[in-house]
């Protein structure tokens, strides 16, 4: 399993120089540009293709926002259209990581903008996840579930949240935590009645958000270009 992060500052400093500003007087560094004229989202899905190179063996993807202060809206448009665009292509998760207050608040303004708003997981530079955007009730309360409990199939969360696992009860579940999974906002794992606690036979899907990903492993550990 792999986990890919790409270092947005340094990667757009390295194509794009002209679009980095640093504030005279105050230590601000500011996003202003992505690329050239012409980028826009399909090219920075395009870069992230690029950059990553997509495997089967990769379970999260991260856009570390690192030493960037604001976003322009511009910047911030491109980057909530395109990460969701790309999770839900290849059904996994793409974060923004070293999420600084003003950045984020970029972020969740243009994925406002969105019908329906886009969706993303962010983490600060305190290690706290935040989730832009707006979801129906029931998937934030699974996503909510998922993050205090931790990883868990529908068979679990059934038994938690309504003391029942009857094939309705699960089935219902499973669906719920299938669209949260092909629109890139949790990660699964396929385990056997072996690898769990809950069956005597078969199989079943272990679901986690992508922050919980990240605990399991210290950021400044991912794979990058060098």
């Amino acid at each position: 399993m792999s986990i890919k992060q790409l270092d947005l500052l340094r990667e757009v400093k390295n194509r794009h120089p002209d679009g980095v500003i640093h504030g005279r007087g105050r230590n601000i560094i500011m996003l202003m540009e992505l690329g050239g004229k012409h980028f826009r989202t399909p090219e920075m899905i395009g870069l992230l293709k690029e950059y990553w190179q997509p495997t089967q063996d990769d379970i999260l993807y991260i856009i570390n926002l690192e030493g960037i202060d604001v976003l322009t809206p511009s910047a911030a448009k491109i980057l909530v259209e395109s990460a969701p665009d790309l999770a839900a292509e290849y059904k996994i998760p793409v974060l923004f990581s070293h999420v600084r207050e003003m950045a984020r608040d970029s972020l969740e303004s243009e994925a406002r903008r969105f019908t329906p708003p886009k969706v993303i997981w962010t983490i600060d530079e305190k290690g706290e996840a935040h989730l832009i955007g707006q979801v129906p009730n029931k998937f934030q309360e699974l996503l909510s579930f998922l993050e205090e409990k931790g990883p868990a199939s529908a068979s679990q969360i059934a038994a938690i949240q309504e003391g029942a696992t009857s094939k309705k009860a699960v089935g219902n579940l499973s669906v719920y935590l299938q669209k949260l999974f092909s629109s890139g906002l949790v990660g699964r794992e396929k385990v056997t009645a072996l690898e769990r606690e809950d069956a005597e036979r078969g199989w079943t899907y272990i679901y986690q958000t992508a922050p919980a990903i990240t605990r399991k492993t210290p950021l400044e550990t991912y794979k990058r270009k060098p």
